[in-house]
């Protein structure tokens, strides 16, 4: 029993865990040649984190594009 719990908490923490994006910034349609890294678990929560990071920074931003 102390062993299928196990399991199921590994299992479970592999599918919960964040993943690494690489987010570009947009000016004017255009890229400006930065990029920032945040953890999310899909490309929108990258999205959030990516502009509300370049927002902290200072940096005028229209897009951003995750990958």
């Amino acid at each position: 029993m102390k062993r299928i719990a196990i399991s199921l908490f590994i299992l479970g923490s592999a599918f919960a865990s964040a993943s690494t994006w690489t987010c570009y910034r947009y000016v004017d349609s255009k890229p400006t040649g930065g990029y920032v890294k945040v953890q999310a678990q899909s490309e929108q929560e990258a999205i959030r984190k990516a502009l509300r990071k370049y927002e902290d920074l200072g940096y005028r931003t229209d897009s951003v594009h995750c990958k």
